[in-house]
C-alpha cells in the first residue's frame, strides 16, 4: 500500500479523546456505549431516533428494507456516488434507476427525477423509495426533490454519508428526507473508524431497523426468530470512539471549509473551477473538488501528484458507467461524465 505523505483524509487516532469515554463506561454494558453515541447523535443532528449500525452500507439496505423494497422493483437513485449507495439495492434484488447530477450541486437532478417517476409510473411499476446522495458534503435540491416525490407518493432516502454537519436552509443533512443515512468510516469528517447510523422520526422505523439489525431476536427469554435479520450493529468501541468526536463536529466541519478556501483562493485563478454553494445551502466540505483547467488529465494529475507523496482522487465514477451495472436504466445530461473526466478530489 501507497504511503502518502499528505494523505486525502487521514483521521488520527486521538487515544487522549477515547480514553475518558471508555474510562465512563467502566462495568456497564457494553450496549451502554452504543446507546450513548445514538443520543448523542439525536443531540447533534435534532432526530428523534438514531441507530447506529456497522456501516453506512448497511443503513440503506435496513432502510430499503423497512419501507418495503423487494425483488423486481425498481429504485431511483443518484448516479455520481460511490457503489455503496447503490449495492443495497441489489442485495434486496431490486434494480437500480440511475439518475444523473445537475450541475449546480452536482447532486440527483430533480427534473430527471420527475420524469424517471413519471415513467415509472406510467408502465405500472411505480417505486416505493428513491435515494438521493449528498456528494462531498453538498446538500441535493431536497425541496424539489421531496416535493416530487409526495407527487408520486415515492420515500426519500437520503444518502448524507458524506455530509454530517452540512444544512439545507437551516436543517442538518440528515434530516431532509424520510429516512436519513450517515457514515463513520476512516476518511470521514467524524469517524468511528468504521461504522454507521440511520436517522428517523418514525419510532416504528426505529424499532423495526433496530430489530432487523439485531438478527431479528424476538424479545423472549431465549433464542426464537420468525424472519432473516442481519448482524449489523455497532461494536462499542467503534461508539466510544465516535462519542468522543461528535462534540468537535462544528470545529471539524469548519477545519474542512477552511481548507476549500485556501485551495480556492490559490487555483480559482488560475484556471480551476470549485462547487459554490447557492443560497441556503451550507456544504460540509467532506472533500475539496476541483474541475480541472482545459487540456488538463485527472489520471495524469493523480499520477505526479502521487509521485510527490501526495494523494489525490478523480471524481466519482459515474454507477451508470460501472461494468457492474452498465446495462441498467438510467436518465443522463452528461453532467457526471463530463465531472469525472475532468474533476479531482484533493486532501
Amino acid at each position: 500500500m501507497t504511503r502518502f505523505k499528505i494523505p486525502l483524509s487521514y483521521s488520527a487516532i486521538e487515544t487522549g479523546e477515547l480514553i475518558p469515554i471508555l474510562q465512563q463506561f467502566e462495568g456497564q454494558p457494553h450496549e451502554a456505549i452504543i446507546e450513548a453515541f445514538e443520543k448523542k447523535l439525536c443531540d447533534v443532528t435534532g432526530s428523534s431516533f438514531a441507530v447506529a449500525l456497522n456501516s453506512g452500507t448497511s443503513a440503506i439496505h435496513l432502510a430499503l428494507r423497512v419501507l418495503g423494497v423487494t425483488a423486481g422493483e425498481y429504485v431511483p437513485v443518484s448516479t455520481f456516488t460511490y457503489i455503496g449507495s447503490v449495492s443495497p439495492i441489489l442485495y434486496q434484488n431490486a434494480e437500480p434507476v440511475f439518475i444523473d447530477c445537475e450541475a449546480e450541486t452536482w447532486n440527483m437532478d430533480p427534473v430527471l427525477l420527475e420524469t424517471c417517476l413519471h415513467d415509472l409510473a406510467k408502465s405500472g411499476k411505480p417505486p416505493k423509495a428513491i435515494i438521493v446522495v449528498h456528494s462531498y458534503g453538498m446538500p441535493a435540491k431536497m425541496n424539489e426533490i421531496n416535493a416530487i416525490c409526495r407527487k408520486y407518493g415515492v420515500a426519500v432516502i437520503e444518502d448524507a454519508a458524506e455530509a454530517l454537519g452540512a444544512t439545507y436552509f437551516g436543517k442538518p443533512a440528515g434530516m431532509l428526507g424520510d429516512i436519513g443515512v450517515l457514515s463513520f468510516n476512516s476518511n470521514k469528517t467524524i469517524t468511528a473508524f468504521g461504522g454507521g447510523a440511520i436517522l428517523t422520526s418514525s419510532k416504528s422505523v426505529y424499532e423495526r431497523i433496530k430489530f432487523l439489525a439485531a438478527h431479528a431476536r424476538e424479545s423472549k427469554p431465549y433464542y426464537e426468530h420468525h424472519e432473516l435479520g442481519f448482524n449489523y450493529r455497532m461494536s462499542p468501541l467503534n461508539a466510544a470512539y465516535g462519542l468522543s468526536q461528535l462534540p468537535h463536529i462544528v470545529e471539524k466541519v469548519m477545519q474542512r471549509r477552511s481548507i476549500y478556501e485556501q485551495y480556492k483562493a490559490y487555483l480559482q485563478p488560475k484556471g480551476f473551477g470549485f462547487l459554490d454553494e447557492p443560497s441556503g445551502f451550507y456544504s460540509s466540505r467532506w472533500l475539496t473538488t476541483v474541475t480541472l483547467k482545459q487540456g488538463m488529465n485527472p489520471i495524469e494529475i493523480q499520477a505526479k501528484l502521487a509521485h510527490e507523496g501526495i494523494e489525490t482522487r478523480p471524481l466519482w465514477n459515474p454507477m451508470h458507467g460501472q461494468p457492474a451495472y452498465n446495462k441498467l436504466a438510467t436518465y443522463s445530461t452528461g453532467v457526471a461524465d463530463k465531472l469525472f473526466a475532468n474533476g479531482l478530489c484533493l486532501p
